[in-house]
């Protein structure tokens, strides 16, 4: 069996199959890189562009970044709360006094919780 020239250089071997180094003019399978989010459709398209002098590059505009939550280049961002504070997690009701705190513990192997028990429940 031998290989074409379009399989040649997509897989990188000689007509019989044997591994060849890359030439300067192919990239190297350790070069290539996952595009942007939105080209695998996890995320939609910027839609404002930015030049950054010899070329423009695709950015999120402000409303896309407010709504999606992410950067001019669609890295996810904390959301402050409407009043621009940071978010504040709370804990458990028990923790604040709410309800009281469960008498149980359930043993997940590498760690604890508290469980409320039957009786509790």
């Amino acid at each position: 069996m031998v290989y074409t020239e379009e399989q040649q250089k997509r897989l990188g071997v000689d007509e019989l199959g044997a591994k060849v180094e890359p030439t300067e003019h192919s990239a190297p399978s350790s070069r290539r890189g996952l595009g942007p989010a939105w080209t695998r459709g996890e995320i939609e398209k910027p839609a404002g562009s930015k030049n950054r002098g010899s070329y423009n590059v695709l950015v999120y505009t402000e409303e896309q970044q407010q709504r999606l939550g992410v950067d001019e280049e669609g890295n996810k961002v904390e959301q402050p709360n409407s009043d621009g504070s940071a978010k504040q997690v709370i804990g458990p009701a028990w923790t604040r006094g709410e309800i009281e705190k469960p008498a149980g513990e359930k043993n997940h192997g590498s760690y604890t919780t508290l469980v409320y028990t039957e009786e509790q429940q």
